[in-house]
């Protein structure tokens, strides 16, 4: 059994794919990077990437998770990833439950 900490609710991952998709071209945009050189660095086909930007394609996890790893690495997306109130910050705050209680409020309200 998962451990309460460490649950991820299929309604937050629906949700946070959503807003990414909606947003994908967007971010690839903003970093000058073509749909095959960002599926490249994600591990799938351009074809498979073109239809998850288009939403032809559902968007499964880990690949959102590997989106979010490159678009937080670079400083043109980071922000807007932030924005977006996509990154997954409650993750952060759940597998670091030793952060003082003051960080903790100060990052979920930022």
């Amino acid at each position: 059994m998962v451990q309460e900490k460490y649950l991820i609710t299929n309604d937050y991952k629906t949700a946070s794919i959503e807003i990414l998709v909606e947003n994908l071209a967007a971010l690839r945009a903003r970093i000058g990077i073509t749909q095959e050189e960002l599926a490249n660095i994600i591990g799938v086909s351009r074809q498979t990437y073109y239809s998850l930007e288009t939403g032809k394609r559902e968007m499964t996890w880990p690949v959102f998770l590997a989106l979010i790893f490159v678009f937080d690495s670079v400083k043109e997306t980071s922000e807007m990833i932030r924005e977006l109130r996509i990154y997954p910050i409650d993750l952060l705050l759940r597998f670091n439950d030793e952060l003082d209680s003051s960080i903790n409020k100060s990052l979920a309200t930022g």
